[in-house]
């Protein structure tokens, strides 16, 4: 293999054309082609090899659908089990969208052999970089932390790569880490030992740096395996964390953390957890030893709860690190003699009760009672999330008392004024309360806090509020009589217990005191806090049904208050929030477009610019969609994702929130699939596996995915909910209902019966929707469970009125249309074709006028055709020009979709001999 090259990967910088590659058993793959020398693989012409390996052969190709050069790897032949596995997996990783993970375009089958699609990247492996020039402990965790969220991510979307090692990591000439090949090591085969090292070189490239497999249970790069992997358990995320951390271990201090002599050796070291000391090393700070050597530990229990914990770990101890420097760059600056060192230590001991501050409100005994509440409130789910909500709510009072300090020793050092460290104080007690309220919420939690615990624990406001000198000086300063001063202090916190009841779950009471605050802000003559007030209770508001006019009104007075206050930031964000407000009504939209450039001054001109901008810039995406004008709505949303990462980071709820949207504005297809799928692994790492907002980031997926890829979608969000919340019978009933109807699209009509039925089973009784299930979903539910339980009555009421509520919008157009076909199948059932007959007619229109933007109803479109046949059969009309055409449109479509719809082919092919339809039966 050319020097350079990694065997799964890419082109390094500067390499000169690779050497031709002798491969026939793989390069049969390749279809011959006559226009393209080299051959073509699907969509994909073959250029040039660029290596090979254990697992198959790279080469460069062209992507001739997206106009861009791209790797593909053939992987070699290891049995058609091994086949099948591997492009599911393959197919998997494609799902997962991170920058930090090497992106997969397309896996498939040619030739009996698997390949991968993947973008092609200049750079060079991990491996590489670390010997390309001497680098400081810095860079490398930089570096490394930067690959770790590549993992993080993959295990987020189920994935566990097996096999993390230097040389599975890319950097980009932008110098950005990307993991490779999560998963794709079980294509492996052994490879032939390398020569020895050479002394003073590292063992990791001897003989034991090679893949294994056996039987399908020992996967993996022998000097980086974890002690469960010589076991033979099952990979989990915690193994990919021990390598990991030998990888990182070895760049840290250029050895391998178990030395050995041979593969013996290596394992009873590894298995028996005998890990060497870390040897001495100058300028390796004293906290990043015990961090890395957690993550070697024997048992998987004993390492970090999973890799955002571990990363954490070292984001917190660079974060130390860099304050010290900065505080004794300060000192070492202001020094001119000892008489001047000594009063600054005497002063500095004087800023050292942050710490005891603190701890009365995030001490170990509130760590055990929130530890203790929720794991009582939800035992398998507290497991998977306290470690994370522990890891927040540490770091933010470790950012606390950083804050704190910084901001006494600058006043001590007269560096800031009396009034500025005043207004320090007032920023840093709202933030102290703010955890306060939060840390009592959460050691008071039941069911639903516990399920929004990450939620809460991760929300709190930020703390660069608190270091921003420019806003804090620009700010009303509190009333001048103290009484005063002491109510807007209140109310104050009382707007952050409303806050932390809406994180909590606890809309209306949330809504409750936010309407108090309003009423009690009116009687003080401070207009700060009344526009906060306002905006807080628009907010909250935004999250009720139907509320739309209502909310323009309560948002226009909260920017009045804030331009009254002189508050540009509570301005711009009311702002940005009533141009959602307006997109959501049809005749506001142009109002809603209009204020974009107001709304852009103002976010400039506020405190936090850049994440008061892609709010903007989102919202007014949202209008573009609104005015179905997907082009204009897809320029702003990308631009929103791209501020908003920077201001927020990439792993933040909002940045999901902004690639579902960017999602709904692409055309259908791999780039929309991709979008997708990182809004799913941002949603599970910032909320949580189970949290409301994650199920409907699924939910959301798979109505835009291809129907094949939905239940991948969708299954983990539903397993989470039967695992960890068994009695949340609202999501557990939504998570059936887009499994049956995903089923049902794929042609399953047994799944999707046993779906329907157990979904329709957990709605109340009473004829009421269930708490959080939509109008919609209720409808559709009893509806498709009554074609199977005979209830057809019951059902028709039900989806009758159901259709009175589902919004007129263009959005819910496919709602409304699901709903009549699901009516008129029950009509029919019933004895009433005539009626069946319109409600079909109906929904058929509807389907029509989305299919040109949205193709994937065309399953959808092909039943509803074929229910007004039936119901044209039940009215003595099977024989009219109406039922021929739909009958034959209905055929065309199943004819051409594939084996899954076999069984509504034969169904719909029944038909053809009633209604005389001119067309040959069979494919």
């Amino acid at each position: 293999m050319a020097p350079g090259i990694h065997d799964t990967a890419f082109q390094t910088t500067g390499l000169a054309a690779s050497r031709p590659l002798a491969d026939p058993e793989v390069s049969s793959a390749i279809e011959p082609s006559t226009t393209v020398a080299g051959g073509k693989l699907g969509r994909f012409m073959i250029l040039e090899p660029l290596g090979s390996g254990a697992m198959g052969v790279v080469y460069t190709a062209y992507d001739e659908t997206l106009d861009r050069k791209v790797a593909v790897k053939v992987l070699r032949d290891t049995g058609e089990s091994a086949q099948r596995r591997l492009l599911r997996e393959a197919q998997a990783m494609a799902r997962v969208s991170h920058p930090n993970v090497v992106t997969v375009l397309e896996a498939g089958m040619a030739g009996g052999q698997v390949y991968v699609a993947m973008e092609f990247i200049r750079g060079q492996t991990l491996g590489a970089w670390l010997q390309a020039a001497p680098r400081s402990w810095q860079e490398v965790v930089e570096v490394f932390v930067q690959a770790g969220r590549g993992l993080a991510a993959a295990h987020a979307a189920g994935l566990v790569h097996r096999d993390f090692k230097p040389s599975n990591v890319m950097i980009d000439d932008a110098g950005r880490a990307r993991v490779l090949d999560f998963g794709l090591v079980r294509a492996a085969v052994p490879e032939l030992p390398r020569a020895a090292p050479t002394p003073g070189t590292s063992n990791s490239n001897s003989k034991l740096d090679m893949h294994l497999t056996h039987d399908d249970q020992i996967v993996g790069t022998p000097a980086y395996m974890a002690p469960e992997h010589w076991r033979g358990l099952s990979p989990e995320p915690a193994a990919d964390q021990f390598s990991f951390c030998v990888a990182l271990y070895e760049s840290l201090y250029g050895v391998p953390p178990f030395p050995y002599t041979d593969a013996a050796d290596l394992v009873l070291k590894v298995l028996h957890g005998q890990i060497s000391e870390p040897p001495r090393k100058r300028g390796l700070p004293a906290w990043l030893s015990p961090v890395v050597m957690r993550g070697l530990k024997n048992d998987p229990k004993d390492r970090y709860p999973g890799m955002p914990a571990l990363l954490s770990a070292l984001d917190r101890g660079r974060a130390r690190g860099r304050r010290r420097w900065v505080v004794a760059a300060v000192l070492a600056g202001a020094v001119v003699g000892t008489g001047v060192v000594l009063a600054r230590t005497s002063d500095d001991r004087t800023c050292t009760g942050a710490p005891e501050e603190l701890a009365q409100v995030w001490g170990q005994a509130q760590r055990d009672a929130v530890a203790t509440a929720l794991g009582a409130a939800a035992p398998g789910y507290a497991s998977v999330v306290w470690p994370r909500v522990q890891e927040e709510l540490d770091g933010y009072a470790a950012d606390w008392r950083s804050v704190h300090r910084e901001a006494c020793l600058a006043h001590r050092h007269g560096e800031r004024s009396g009034a500025l460290l005043d207004q320090q104080m007032r920023c840093l007690d709202q933030r102290r309360g703010a955890l306060a309220e939060t840390v009592t919420t959460l050691a008071a939690a039941d069911a639903d806090v516990a399920l929004r615990a990450l939620e809460v624990a991760g929300d709190l406001p930020s703390l660069e509020g608190c270091r921003n000198l420019e806003a804090l000086s620009s700010e009303q300063p509190p009333p001048d009589d103290p009484e005063s001063a002491a109510r807007v202090a209140e109310l104050r916190g009382q707007m952050t217990q409303a806050q932390v009841l809406a994180r909590s779950g606890r809309l209306p009471d949330a809504l409750a005191r936010a309407n108090e605050v309003v009423a009690a802000s009116e009687a003080l003559d401070y207009p700060p806090v009344h526009a906060e007030a306002l905006l807080l209770r628009s907010k909250l508001a935004l999250h009720l049904p139907e509320q739309a006019g209502a909310d323009v009104e309560r948002l226009t007075q909260a920017i009045s208050a804030g331009f009254e206050a002189r508050a540009d930031g509570i301005a711009a964000e009311a702002l940005a929030l009533r141009i959602y407000a307006l997109a959501r009504q049809p005749d506001q939209v142009a109002r809603a477009l209009a204020d974009e450039p107001l709304a852009l001054a103002l976010a400039d001109r506020s405190p936090t610019p850049a994440a008061l901008r892609g709010l903007v810039l989102n919202n007014i995406g949202t209008a573009y969609l609104a005015r179905q004008e997907p082009a204009q709505a897809r320029r702003y949303f990308t631009e929103a994702l791209a501020v908003r990462e920077v201001a927020l980071g990439s792993e933040d709820a909002e940045v999901a929130y902004t690639l579902v949207n960017l999602a709904l504005a692409s055309d259908p297809g791999p780039e929309r699939e991709r979008l997708l799928a990182r809004a799913v692994t941002t949603f599970e790492l910032a909320l949580g596996p189970a949290h409301p907002a994650t199920i409907e980031g699924r939910l959301v997926a798979v109505h835009l995915v291809d129907f094949a890829a939905g239940p991948g979608l969708l299954r983990p969000g539903c397993a989470a909910l039967d695992r960890f919340l068994p009695g949340d019978v609202v999501g557990r009933a939504r998570c059936l209902l887009y499994l049956g109807r995903l089923a049902l699209e794929l042609g399953d009509d047994d799944e999707a019966e046993l779906a329907f039925v157990a979904g329709a089973s957990l709605v109340d009784d009473g004829g009421r929707k269930g708490p959080q299930l939509t109008d919609f979903e209720v409808g559709a539910l009893v509806g498709y469970a009554a074609l199977d339980t005979g209830a057809h009555e019951a059902a028709i009421r039900r989806i009758e009125a159901a259709l009175q509520l589902v919004p007129q919008a263009w959005w819910s157009r496919a709602d409304a249309a699901e709903l009549r076909t699901i009516l008129g199948h029950n009509l029919l059932a019933a004895g009433r074709p005539e009626q069946a007959r319109d409600n079909f007619v109906t929904a058929i229109a509807d389907y029509q006028g989305l299919i040109d933007s949205e193709p994937r109803f065309g399953a959808a479109l092909a039943r509803t055709r074929r229910g007004l046949v039936e119901a044209l059969v039940a009215l003595n009309l099977a024989q009219t020009p109406e039922a021929r055409e739909n009958l034959a449109a209905s055929l065309e479509f199943y004819r051409s979709a594939g084996s899954s719809f076999r069984r509504q082919l034969a169904r719909t092919e029944r038909l053809v001999a009633v209604t005389g339809t001119p067309t040959p039966i069979g494919p």
